[in-house]
């Protein structure tokens, strides 16, 4: 009597009515397209472009506020009226640092490149704009530590002035690299965040916007201001922002 084969669990199993699944093993390529994120590319170029900012300006102003902040009083505790300008005048430098990261190089040679340049420019302030920040901080927690224990500093009231001031550089960056090239520009920027500064300095006692002591004064008013203002300049910044093309 002739062997019969074993039957499989696929032949042993009850009939289903239901087709059965396809085996064919899969090929390489035959799965579902892998999706590109969106902002890949826009991720990708991060590392170029810590390469393409001129650091120098930031490098130089870090290196002066250092100076600034271990000199004074060296050896001694710190005035918190002295802290209080060393970090306004290390703010307002920064900010001013911080515009010729704006400047494209390549932008004109770009024409239709594979990342808007309204991107291009947007990592542009982040990078730039995240280091100044970060730097203030460090110094702000240098002063700090100079301070009497007992001296008022409030880290979130200067900040906002420091925005206030790093918005306001790389706004009218972002507006001069539409019209010129090269660090030109980043001059012209400059230019306009000191004159805007020292403007709001030469204002009346009744409306002064930079109280020279933490916490009396018109400083509530003054940084309530502040506040109310620092939307404006980065909403300026991002209408600078647009591609130069339709």
């Amino acid at each position: 009597m002739p062997l019969q084969p074993p039957l499989s669990l696929d032949d042993a199993a009850p009939p289903t009515g239901r087709a059965a699944p396809d085996r064919t093993p899969d090929r390489p390529g035959s799965g579902p397209p892998v999706r590109r994120t969106r902002w890949r590319p826009a991720i990708l170029l991060v590392r170029p472009l810590l390469k393409a900012i001129d650091w120098t300006p930031l490098a130089i102003v870090t290196a002066f506020a250092a100076v600034l902040l271990t000199a004074v009083q060296a050896g001694e505790t710190l005035p918190p009226g002295d802290a209080l300008l060393l970090m306004r005048i290390t703010g307002t430098l920064l900010g001013s640092a911080a515009t010729f990261a704006l400047v494209d190089a390549m932008s004109a040679d770009l024409g239709a490149a594979t990342v808007p340049r309204w991107v291009r420019q947007a990592l542009r302030c982040l990078l730039a704009g995240g280091a100044a920040v970060v730097i203030w901080l460090a110094a702000f927690a240098y002063a700090l530590s100079r301070l009497p224990a007992d001296a008022l500093f409030p880290v979130g009231d200067l900040l906002i002035e420091m925005g206030v001031c790093l918005g306001i550089g790389l706004a009218a960056a972002a507006t001069a690299v539409r019209h010129a090239q090269g660090r030109q520009a980043a001059m012209a920027a400059v230019v306009v965040q000191l004159g805007l500064v020292l403007g709001t300095i030469l204002l009346p006692e009744q409306i002064r916007l930079w109280p020279p002591t933490c916490g009396f004064g018109h400083w509530d008013e003054a940084h309530a201001f502040w506040l109310a203002m620092l939307p404006v300049p980065y909403a300026c910044l991002l209408l600078a922002n647009r591609d130069l093309r339709r």
